[in-house]
Order: structure tokens, then sequence, then C-alpha cells
């Protein structure tokens, strides 16, 4: 792979320093889809789809009604009206899933049921509450010719038999479970879903188990893990708990072997070039190959990404920084995106939307700054507010975030008014405690 480097020295590594949109192509050109396999529809929620689907029947199979109604011929109900009504002979009813085939003779109507097969010959349905609904049993008036050649839905306006529904790489939703349930479909081919290794890496870091320890100053809570477990979980990859690696070159080396079968490892802390930071080295020690090091971004720039040889199968390795937001922020950007691809999904990013900022951020190095946002709505327009202090040391604010604020390295801030662009998290109910009026 282009730039890769094999086994070198750690401490006297220089960094790549790339910009955000390069790392990332770096990181996806070698992302391929993981294998197709058949599942069940009603547990395909949030799959892509491997293999092109396509439609079964054509839907609707016959032209049919918009309304309750009546169907008749648009030349036998010209210049209808309240004062001088056309009164039409019923032959029948057509109701919906059934009577398919029914003809119409001229100079009369029959009544018709939403999505009912409209009876050959009819080229209209005038809408019950145009009529007197049939106040004399056997035959209707017609009140307006507004109705005229309209509410009729055409057959195969849903879809036609042979026709592509969707192509590879659609994300399934649950509009998507609905196409596919009408298309008779019981089971769907998707893409596996990756198999993610997280290692969080320090002799400090404890559980909820040991919290005492820091209650009393002794060590530092371990939510990278949990939370990043929680962040593949969302995208339906399944995460691997391998433990928190102890600073023991041993330790380490046992447990970045014990996650060679997933399809993604993921070291969490031992990003920069500390004395303690024996992640890199026990990297090497299995034949670490590096892509690049370092990337112009805050929080998260020192985040490394390569690759491990286990036997035949080449396994990517992210370097993520260990403080909680650098941990998310280079997740969001970098492995998220790379999650989704070996998933099979065509669009991988976040949707991004543009705020008015309503406070000032600054951005005082020449870095893309991701920072920490609410989202709320004023006065008709989406206002975005820093949810506190951005030290990437800080987890709170990541729970208040609705996206991050995106802030080229062009800019050394974003003043009140200010555009910014916000690159949504939106896996919550809402983003908004209202909806826009």
């Amino acid at each position: 792979m282009t730039g890769s480097r094999r086994g070198f020295d750690h401490e006297r590594r220089e960094a790549d320093w790339l910009s955000v949109r390069e790392a990332q192509q770096r990181i996806l050109v070698s992302a391929e889809p993981l294998p197709p396999q058949r599942i069940p529809l009603n547990e395909a929620i949030g799959r892509a789809i491997a293999t092109p689907v396509l439609a079964r029947a054509t839907l609707p199979p016959w032209d049919n009604s918009a309304m309750d109604g009546y169907a008749v011929r648009a030349a036998d109900v010209g210049g209808a009206s309240p004062d001088s009504p056309v009164v039409l002979p019923v032959s029948g009813v057509v109701r919906a899933g059934g009577d398919a085939g029914r003809t119409l003779e001229a100079g009369s109507a029959i009544r018709i049921m939403t999505g009912a097969p409209v009876p050959v010959g009819a080229d209209s349905v005038v809408r019950v509450e145009q009529t007197d609904r049939e106040v004399e049993e056997g035959q209707v008036r017609i009140l307006s010719d507004g109705d005229a050649g309209r509410n009729v839905r055409a057959a195969g306006q849903d879809m036609t038999e042979g026709a592509t529904l969707f192509e590879p790489g659609h994300a399934i939703t649950a509009g998507t479970i609905g196409v596919l349930a009408a298309a008779g479909q019981r089971h769907v081919d998707v893409h596996s879903s990756p198999r993610v290794a997280l290692l969080p890496t320090g002799d400090e870091l404890r559980r909820a188990d040991r919290y005492d320890d820091v209650v009393r100053g002794l060590g530092v809570p371990e939510s990278n893990g949990t939370m990043l477990s929680a962040m593949a979980r969302e995208i339906g990859a399944y995460p691997m708990d391998l433990g928190i690696a102890r600073d023991d070159p041993t330790d380490l080396a046992d447990r970045i072997a014990a996650g060679a079968d997933a399809d993604v490892l993921i070291t969490i802390g031992g990003a920069s070039m500390g004395e303690a930071d024996l992640v890199k080295r026990a990297l090497d020690g299995v034949g670490f190959e590096l892509d690049f090091w370092r990337v112009r971004m805050r929080p998260g720039s020192p985040i490394s990404f390569g690759w491990l040889d286990w036997d035949g199968h080449r396994q990517p390795v992210f370097g993520l920084p260990g403080n909680p937001s650098s941990a998310f922020v280079t997740f969001e950007v970098f492995v998220r995106p790379y999650l989704l691809r070996r998933a099979g999904h065509r669009n991988v990013y976040r949707r991004t939307i543009t705020c008015t900022a309503a406070e000032r951020m600054p951005a005082p190095a020449d870095l893309t700054y991701f920072q920490r946002v609410a989202v709320t709505l004023a006065e008709g327009r989406l206002e975005a507010r820093l949810t506190g202090p951005q030290l990437s040391g800080l987890v709170r604010g990541l729970a208040l975030a609705d996206g991050l604020a995106v802030i080229p390295p062009d800019r050394d801030a974003i003043e009140i008014g200010d555009d910014v662009p916000v690159m949504l998290l939106d896996t919550g109910p809402a983003a908004l405690e209202h909806a826009p009026a």
C-alpha cells in the first residue's frame, strides 16, 4: 500500500499530518464489503442490500381507485352541478382486493372503494362527497363534474414486474422493509456485519467493578471501550471486548492476538510517543504495517491506521487516542464510515446541515476542528451552540451534542451569526424538542 511502513522505530517516526479528507480516502480505499448472507426480512433493518432486488409482480396490478366513490365515464358526467345533477344507474359494487375485470357500460356508474380495480371502460372516480350517496337505491346523483378524469391510479405506478427495486449498497430502513414485503420477499441478501475488537489500554483505567479506585483518586474511569462498543452496535457491527490491556508488552501482545479473528481491531490509548505508550511497539512485535499516523484535526490528531497479517487474514487496525472526546470524534470521522463500507453500505458519512453559530467558536490552530454542539430552533432557523468546554478529556458534552460543528483549517474562528456546517449525530429520537412550524 502506498505510504505504508513496516516495523520501524516508533521513537524516531515522523508524523504524516494528513488532511481529514486524505485520511478518509486512504482508509476507505481498502474497505471491501464483507460477503453476503441471506437473512429473514424482519431481521434486516439497518443492514445493506448485497444483491439487486427485482419486483416479482406489477403493483398495483390494475388501474385502481384513489377514493371511495363511483366509477364513471368522464363523458357521462360533464356539466354536472348541484342545480343540474347527472343521474346514473348504479350497476354494482367493486371492493378492494377483488372484482378485477368488471366492465362499466356507458351511461352508468359502479360503486367503488379505495384501492379497488377500476372497471374496464371507466376513466374517472367521482368522490362520494360529490354525490347524493344513493339517496334513492340503485341510482346516484352526480353533483359536480370536477372529478372527471381524476382519482384513477394507473397499474404499475408503484412497481412493475422485473424492475430493479434496490441496488447493492442500499441501506435497509423501515420504508425499505415495507417495499420488500410488498414485493413478496421473505428473505433478503445483505452483507455480513463486521466484528470489531476493542482494546482500551493503560494501567490507570478502571471499569465499574473497580470504581472505588476512581473515587479514591487511584484510577481513571474506562468509558471509551463501552462508548465505542455502543457506537459500533448502533450501525450493526459486533463489538468484541478484549478487556483492558496493562502497560505491559506481553499483556498487550496477548490481547492483540486474542482479537486476531475480528474484521477490525481498534486500540484505544497509547497513540502518542510518550515513554509509556507501548501499544505501537506491541503491534510492531506482531508485524504491524503502518499506513499513516497523525491527521490535521482536533480533537484526535494522533490517530493511526495500518494492518496486521494473521495467517493470510489481513486485519485493519485503528489506533485511537485515549481522551474520550478524541476517541468519539475519530470513531465518527474515520472508523464509522469504514465499518459501514465493510458492511456494504453505499452512503457512509453522516448528514451535514448548515446552522447559524449562536456563540463564538475559536479554532486557533491550522487544523480542522470538530466541536460538540447542541442544535436548537430559534426564530425559524437552526442555531448551533457549544455543549461546554471543548477539552478532549471531557465526557459530558458528548451526551449533550446533536452534532459536530466542522471548522475548516482556513478559519481561526466561527463568529456569532456565521454559517457553520454541522455533522449530525442523528441516532436519538430527535435533535429538536419541537418540530419547525
